[in-house]
């Protein structure tokens, strides 16, 4: 008897749920089974040919460990953040010994690593092109490289533009300096 009763209420049970499955699932976009595993195109780096070298420069320091021993500063005014997500600069390093080496430089914060794209002629007011840049991820027995990031790349993650990598490079231990 009690069966006689059960199957019909099972009945309206399953078609209730179907008919509230159908109308929760409207917004929500579709999945099949084939854009599961589709795989995300690789990344590619935007071609950005190197900047006209400028009539001067507007230094920040970078507060380096102990472990590095040379200066680091970075131009205010050449900062550019790319629709590809890498971070270009111009990078200063100074020796203990007063050897000067500028540099253009970018970071892709995504992968933790750093690049150079040409080297500055003081002398002749232009950029050398580097024959081997390449991205080198920064390793943990790699001050320099995790000091650069720590700064270039806020909480982990690319800024959203320039002014906001100004922000984290103004903080109380980043000194201007002009040349």
């Amino acid at each position: 008897m009690i069966v006689k009763y059960l199957a019909p209420a099972l009945v309206i049970a399953v078609a209730a749920n179907l008919a509230l499955a159908g109308t929760l699932g409207k917004d929500r976009p579709v999945h099949n089974k084939q854009n599961w595993y589709e795989e995300e195109a690789p990344w590619q780096e935007a071609s950005a040919p190197l900047p006209d070298y400028p009539d001067s420069f507007d230094w920040r320091e970078i507060g380096m460990p102990g472990e590095v021993k040379q200066r680091v500063f970075i131009d205010a005014g050449s900062i550019q953040i790319g629709s590809d997500g890498v971070t270009r600069f111009t990078l200063r390093q100074l020796s203990s010994k007063g050897a000067e080496n500028i540099s253009r430089e970018g970071a892709h914060c995504n992968e933790r690593s750093l690049r150079s794209y040409g080297f500055a002629d003081p002398e002749g007011k232009r950029w050398i092109e580097s024959t081997r840049a390449k991205w080198q991820k920064a390793s943990f027995g790699d001050p320099f490289r995790q000091t650069m990031l720590k700064n270039l790349c806020p909480d982990g993650l690319a800024p959203g533009n320039a002014e906001a990598l100004l922000t984290n490079l103004n903080k109380p231990d980043a000194k201007p300096r002009k040349k």
